[in-house]
């Protein structure tokens, strides 16, 4: 423990006797004081150092188990999480986001982070991570990125602007993996689609069958029979109908 710290743990009002009795003394000296009253005052004085050695040191513990807990949520959390200088270069993420690139994380760190943006959405991401560099920014964008094995995901980047760092400037990332959620998506809008050609191709057909209908229908009056078919509602006039 350093000076500082004695004193800063030292009794205040023990302190203050003390000084006030050295000041007090003769021409500045210490008063000539019983061998056993100083031996018994250091052995007050290192139980109480050593009780305050004893609280440090358990301030310690709980200050490692707090960080220890911190570091697990921070690195197996359910996304991942990034922080960006402000040249873009990845200062810090956790083994969630290491792990959405494949990567280790000592191959991840100190990269840009648009090294690894896909060559279409590059424009995207720089003027996503313009937009959150700004004070008191945050922004959303979803885009491709690539894996170490060349492989290309689908991520949301949910980022905020932080006043942290050596230059005063960081932003923070919350990236998520949203592949199944856009395979989904183009599932059903190739699903859609095909029903919409479906649903043309119905429409189509049944006009083709009303079409065929009149002309049964004006083949059978032509001949003085009744026609088969009941059509008035694709007879009428276009201002009769609803």
């Amino acid at each position: 423990m350093n000076p500082s710290d004695e004193k800063k743990y030292a009794e205040p009002s023990l302190r203050a006797a003390a000084e006030t009795q050295i000041d007090n003394a003769p021409g500045g000296e210490m008063p000539v004081r019983p061998i056993d009253e100083l031996l018994h005052e250091l052995q007050v004085h290192q139980v109480e150092l050593e009780m305050q050695n004893e609280a440090l040191r358990q301030k310690q513990i709980e200050l490692e188990a707090s960080r220890d807990r911190y570091v697990d949520l921070y690195d197996f959390a359910p996304v991942g999480y990034l922080t960006l200088t402000a040249d873009g270069t990845i200062d810090e993420i956790n083994l969630t986001a290491a792990t959405l690139f494949g990567m280790k994380r000592k191959d991840v760190l100190h990269r840009r982070f648009t090294s690894l943006v896909t060559a279409e959405d590059q424009s995207r991401w720089m003027t996503h991570f313009l937009n959150v560099s700004a004070p008191d920014s945050k922004g959303s964008v979803e885009l491709s990125v690539q894996r170490g094995d060349g492989t290309v995901f689908q991520t949301r980047l949910d980022s905020r602007h932080a006043g942290v760092g050596a230059d005063g400037t960081a932003v923070r990332i919350t990236l998520t993996d949203v592949s199944l959620r856009k395979s989904a998506e183009a599932a059903l809008l190739q699903r859609n689609e095909e029903l919409e050609r479906f649903n043309r191709a119905a429409v189509d057909r049944e006009l083709a069958m009303i079409d065929l209908k009149r002309q049964v229908n004006a083949l059978s009056r032509e001949l003085g029979r009744t026609p088969p078919f009941a059509l008035d509602f694709a007879d009428a006039p276009p201002n009769d109908l609803p």
